[in-house]
């Protein structure tokens, strides 16, 4: 049996989506599969239907019982479909990594899964792990059991950015558990339509050369439904995108990883990252591999030499074949904007991160850049975003209690944009954006600080109200 360890600590990246219908595609191959769920959400079971009240055991369960008495599969494991098995979570599996949990005092307590899975090994000819959204114990077990390991990369430039972390983290991880596993980057969320998604999925091929899969999961709403009601998206709709994506990515499994039989020869993680740092190095020490902005630099730089590789022209006019059709004059403003940003000069916009770098920016950008992100009026703040970004959108912060949906962003199909005026007390808010149900951060706000799982929040800052009313007038 071998074993495939889905993994990135980022979430919106479809690490679970993955995960069950790259598990169900590999069934429909004709492989025998068992799904194994290592995030204490209990997604898997959820997506494939499996009410998590009607649970007897889980996989914690089962890395907690001494290797000399028996698992009971009958109790452990659920028939999702054909080919298919699940051995599910709960939500106390992110209990076992507390000093009490069980786990935490164990001599073997990394390879506890590593275990389990030996149990079973003769069952079924592939394993693919979900893992926990948290660097802990339980990702140390879903990672001392790989083989391969697969990392979903959302095809925007954070997930980029955070590509080269992960796979960093990756092989710390690896160093430390002495482990080679093969490694791979999957472009997940990929919306073809979008220039700056095609440039960045160059980008992640140029960066991480021939161990990006071939395979590419494009965006499919389709996706998400799937999972609502319980089903992996080739027994809900076999004609959908999705669908034939993950049925290519199981054929490029099948054929490039060996699973019905030897495994190639490992690819070194080396080779992926040769100077990736050490998660024992102190963290005031610049851990960046060489290459990679660092978190405290302007992340325009790398997103100017990208665009201008691409070769990008500026917005076509209004009456030129490839002007949008039957566009009011404000939508064509705010595209319009929208590809000037996208621009190598427009890429040049002041970005403060951690050490407040800043590049004085053009007229164009600047005019740009004024239509979305954030702004302040007498009447509170006002978050402004691109109509076509998504079918819903949403906002998100300290201010709701992190609500993807207490605050909803309006239509405003005149000006072709979602827009929010909130009117909130002075002092420094964090937010994200919500759309379509995928948390992001704002492109259009440069104003970002990193949350404790190393995602990036947008920040607004509100002064009093006499300032804010002498900064609008």
């Amino acid at each position: 049996m071998r074993t495939i360890t889905i993994i990135n600590q980022k979430g919106g990246c479809g690490k679970t989506t993955t995960a069950i219908n790259l598990a169900a595609g590999l069934a429909r191959a004709g492989l025998r599969v068992l799904l194994v769920d290592m995030d204490p959400q209990s997604h898997c079971a959820a997506g494939l239907g499996i009410p998590e009240n009607k649970i007897d055991l889980d996989i914690g369960d089962a890395m907690l019982t001494p290797p000399t008495r028996p698992v009971d599969p009958g109790r452990l494991l659920w028939h999702a479909g054909r080919n298919l098995d699940l051995a599910p979570s709960r939500m106390k599996l992110a209990g076992l990594e507390s000093p009490r949990g069980g786990l935490a005092d164990r001599p073997d307590r990394e390879r506890r899964l590593s275990m389990v899975l030996e149990r079973f090994q003769n069952d079924y000819d592939v394993a693919i792990v979900d893992s926990s959204p948290s660097i802990g114990l339980l990702t140390y077990n879903a990672l001392c059991s790989a083989n391969i390991v697969l990392i979903p990369v959302e095809t925007g430039y954070f997930s980029l950015q955070g590509a080269t972390k992960q796979v960093s983290t990756i092989k710390s991880l690896a160093k430390r558990l002495g482990l080679t596993p093969q490694t791979w980057l999957l472009p997940t969320i990929h919306d073809e339509t979008s220039s700056v998604a095609r440039d960045l999925l160059d980008e992640l091929r140029r960066r991480f050369s021939h161990h990006v899969i071939p395979a590419i999961v494009r965006r499919d709403a389709k996706l998400k439904d799937a999972a609502s009601f319980g089903q992996s998206i080739h027994e809900y709709d076999p004609e959908a995108e999705g669908s034939h994506d993950y049925l290519r990515l199981a054929e490029w499994c099948v054929a490039t990883l060996g699973l019905r039989g030897s495994l190639p020869q490992t690819v070194p993680l080396d080779d992926l990252l040769p100077d990736a740092p050490d998660l024992d190095e102190p963290a005031t020490q610049d851990t960046t591999p060489e290459g990679t902005p660092a978190a405290g630099d302007s992340i325009t730089t790398e997103l100017n030499r990208v665009m201008a590789n691409a070769g990008l022209s500026a917005a076509p006019a209004a009456n030129s074949p490839d002007s949008p059709t039957g566009l009011s004059r404000a939508a064509e403003l705010v595209q319009r904007a929208q590809r000037l940003l996208r621009r190598p000069e427009a890429a040049q916009a002041p970005l403060r991160l951690t050490d407040n770098v800043e590049v004085k920016p053009t007229k164009a950008a600047e005019s740009a850049k004024s239509l979305f992100g954030v702004r302040y009026t007498s009447q509170g703040v006002l978050f402004m975003q691109p109509l076509n970004a998504g079918a819903t959108m949403a906002i998100a912060g300290t201010f709701n209690n992190w609500s993807p949906s207490a605050t909803p962003m309006h239509r405003n199909d005149a000006m072709g944009v979602w827009e929010l005026c909130l009117p909130l007390p002075p002092g420094e808010h964090q937010y994200r954006l919500v759309v379509d149900g995928v948390w992001r951060p704002d492109e259009f706000n440069p104003e970002v600080v990193y949350n404790p799982f190393g995602e990036p929040n947008n920040l607004c800052s509100v002064r009093t109200t006499t300032e804010t009313l002498s900064t609008s007038a």
